[in-house]
């Protein structure tokens, strides 16, 4: 097992990091699991593969990804990493907030063939009233090099826009602003604000891609079952919660320190 000196936690944590984040829109945190809560989870990961029913996103390129839905829900292993107290720790002093989980995402870019991930923002597809610190940990199950797909981010991009001024389609001149590829290990994670422009490349190995992708907003956050500019978005999944009313059911459970 690796040393837990060696891990990033809530406590080491650095204020320099927290500010690059706010900054820049997302960040690389390295080992925040160890080698043996991967194996445990990427096990667990490929079962559910296997046996659950996938979404899936397909452009006219082929398949860019498919993915369990609320994997969370369906093991106690997955629920367990959603919930990760040293992960949700690290996204609450990321976000200066407490947090809920808003969902859970369990992903795959299949191997050789897979098509890239286009440059989005997350935003408007959440029907969350204010996504100003609402975002997304993404954590690698197994290496992903930059020849596997790794998320590439537009530092920055994140800053300046409202709900209303968002689409999937990235303002145009993001085209230009340079880029940050952050390939990781397994065990390794990235975070990136809801309003941050990012894509990620092809798979061109013989190994899928597997990880977990977790979205947590403030705690206080409420239903909005039609934000602004919206193509598409997450709210048939919301249940027994009015338009404006918080989300504050077991559905969304508080994270970290808040729960």
């Amino acid at each position: 097992m690796t040393n837990s000196m060696n891990m990033v936690t809530p406590q080491t944590l650095s204020a320099e990091a927290i500010q690059r984040y706010r900054s820049e829109g997302f960040l690389h945190i390295p080992r925040v699991l160890d080698p043996a809560e991967v194996r445990e989870f990427l096990d667990d990961a490929r079962a559910q593969l296997d046996r659950e029913q996938k979404a899936s996103w397909d452009d006219g390129h082929g398949n860019v990804m498919d993915w369990v839905v609320e994997p969370e829900a369906k093991s106690a292993a997955m629920r367990r990493l959603a919930l990760h107290p040293g992960i949700t720790g690290i996204a609450e002093k990321l976000a200066g907030r407490p947090l809920r989980m808003f969902k859970s995402e369990l992903l795959r870019k299949r191997t050789v063939g897979a098509a890239p991930t286009p440059l989005h923002i997350d935003a408007p597809a959440f029907p969350i009233a204010g996504t100003d610190v609402t975002l997304t940990v993404w954590v690698a199950l197994v290496d992903v090099p930059v020849e596997r797909g790794c998320m590439t981010f537009i530092p920055g991009s994140h800053h300046g826009q409202a709900d209303a001024g968002m689409s999937f389609e990235p303002r145009p001149q993001l085209r230009w602003w340079p880029r940050v590829t952050v390939p990781l290990r397994a065990g390794d994670c990235t975070v990136h604000s809801a309003r941050l422009a990012h894509a990620a490349g092809t798979n061109e190995t013989d190994v899928a891609r597997i990880s977990l992708a977790t979205v947590y907003m403030d705690a206080e956050a409420t239903y909005d079952p039609a934000p602004a500019g919206a193509e598409s978005n997450y709210q048939d999944e919301v249940v027994d919660i009015a338009p404006g009313q918080p989300m504050d059911t077991a559905r969304y459970p508080r994270v970290g320190s808040s729960a």
